[in-house]
Order: structure tokens, then sequence, then C-alpha cells
């Protein structure tokens, strides 16, 4: 089975549209999204003009058959995550003044209001952004995978937080095991090709074909959306136990 994953759309429909492309060339049977479908953010991303969250939402809801919420996505919707990270959050976070979300939040909690777009969306995108979970367990052939966002206990990256070296997952790679999984799949981390994580390796791989290993992994794969950074979109190929990693340029 071909499964591909896209990662990071943050509204930027042209980006979206050649990652599907992209996809359908490699014939997949599955599309994966890991959040952050929307979410435009002054100045990371440059596409202010034809951004459209709208159109990234209907895209997302006709072509993927598992989608889980990021940081991004609970924000647009006002949803305090389920996995807090240790965070204390109000039960009327969203209804507070910001002066006094930003004093509890500083170095803990990202906050938008400072320089995030508000995104267009219908009613019918926003009832879907807000049933989207944070993790999805997926039987992909013989792989049992969890997809999400960012990694435990911070699935859907709400968090200011990113690990840097592998010891730093154990908790993430004891919940993925206990839930009967050999791979966790996320985005968030914008990596340029895909970073691959295991008990003792921490490796950003650069766009290409990588070889997995039998032993628990965490995959993150790149960004769709147009950043400073080389962007891209991603395809397991469950029975060679391989993951492409495909530029969008």
């Amino acid at each position: 089975m071909i499964v591909g994953f896209l990662a990071d759309i943050h509204e930027d429909i042209i980006n979206l549209n050649r990652a599907l492309e992209i996809l359908d060339q490699h014939q997949c049977e599955k599309i994966i999204c890991l959040g952050d479908i929307v979410g435009f953010t002054l100045p990371f991303y440059q596409y202010i003009h034809s951004r459209n969250a709208e159109a990234c939402v209907t895209q997302i809801r006709t072509r993927c058959s598992v989608s889980v919420a990021g940081n991004h996505d609970l924000y647009a919707v006002k949803k305090i995550p389920q996995y807090k990270a240790g965070f204390d959050y109000d039960t009327n976070w969203y209804d507070l003044d910001y002066t006094a979300r930003e004093k509890k939040a500083r170095n803990k909690i990202w906050l938008y209001e400072d320089n995030e777009i508000p995104p267009a969306l219908s009613s019918n995108s926003i009832e879907f952004l807000r049933n989207l979970q944070e993790i999805e367990k997926m039987n992909l052939d013989s792989l049992s995978c969890i997809a999400s966002h960012f990694c435990y206990p911070d699935f859907s990256g709400s968090a200011i937080y990113f690990p840097s070296q592998a010891f730093h997952l154990k908790k993430h790679f004891q919940f993925i095991e206990e839930h009967g999984c050999q791979l966790g799949i996320s985005g968030h981390g914008h990596p340029e090709g895909c970073l691959i994580v295991d008990e003792d390796n921490f490796t950003l791989h650069p766009f290409g074909t990588i070889q997995l290993a039998d032993s628990p992994q965490w995959i993150v794969a790149p960004c769709v959306a147009r950043t400073s950074r080389e962007n891209g979109c991603m395809l397991l190929d469950t029975e060679k136990r391989q993951i492409k990693v495909v530029p969008l340029k």
C-alpha cells in the first residue's frame, strides 16, 4: 500500500494542489492530513493574496481518509487541546483578555492574535475542524501507526517546545507502544526533508527515499506551505517499509 501524507498546509491552496498532484501520480491508496490545515501567520508565510482557508479545508475533507488537528486548527475554532502538556488552561480560556492569557502563557504555549490573520471559513468547515481528533490510530497493512500533529504529551503542538534529542521522545515511544503501534507520524516541525527518530538516534534526512528500521520510530513530515524552508509531501510504502519525501518545487 502507498500512503500519502500532507502536513502544515496553512491555507496555501496552491501548494496543497501541487502536493495532491504528486500523491495522485504515485497512486496513493490513502491520504493522511497531519494537521494545521489553516493558520496564516505574518511574516512567516508570504502568500497573503492567494491563501484560501476554505478551499484547503474542502480539499482535505474531500481527499483525505484521515485528518488530525494541529494547534492552528484548534485556535481557529477556539478549542482547548485534549492533551495539554501540563499547561493549566482556564475553562473560559478564549474568553479571557489577551493580556491575562499572555501573562499566563508566556514561554509555555503559543498565542496567535499578535500575528495571525483569522481564516475565512464556512460553518461546515468550522464544524469539520472542531470535530478533528488530536490522534488517530491507523492500521496500514502490516504497520500500525499513530497519526498526530506533534508528539506526546502535546499532540496538537500547542506548547512552545520541540525535542532535539532521541531521549526527549521517551514518553512518546511509550505511548506508541502502549497502543500497539510501531510508528508515530507527525507534522509541525517543518523539516527540510524528513525527521526520523528512534530510541537512540535523532536524524534529519534530506528529500529522497529512506528505508525504515524494524524498531519503533517517530517520523516528521515536511511542510506543504511556502515558507523560507524547502517544502514537500511524503509517501509511505508499507510493503517495502520505505518513506519517500518529495519536494514541491
